[in-house]
């Protein structure tokens, strides 16, 4: 059940800290409450998930994070998306271009 205290922008703002933070808990709570409380699972996806990996990128070329973190963001990514899979539409499932990340659903 969503909590009722957290709005649609806490919601995606918890998906893109998950990523950051590599929290794989996270990023499954945040997925599952994106799906209770109705949000558009790849507007989701693209402002909370995709959002952090930018961000880790960005980090990455600034040399203020290593490759091991982008594998491991992407683990975290994984995890968010595992809830969310079986509630994409039809359409939304197989590939996946999310700016520059291709997923394979």
């Amino acid at each position: 059940m969503t909590d009722p205290k957290l709005s649609c922008q806490d919601i995606i703002e918890m998906a893109r800290h998950s990523i950051i933070t590599l929290d794989d808990k996270e990023a499954e709570f945040a997925a599952q409450e994106a799906l209770d409380a109705g949000l558009d699972p790849v507007d989701f996806i693209e402002k909370g998930f995709v959002e952090g990996m930018r961000e880790i990128g960005d980090r990455f070329e600034e040399g203020k994070a290593s490759l091991v973190q982008i594998f491991a963001a992407s683990r975290i990514m994984d995890a968010g998306m595992n809830v969310l899979k079986p509630r994409l539409s039809k359409k939304d499932k197989g590939f996946c271009f999310f700016g520059n990340i291709a997923m394979n659903a």
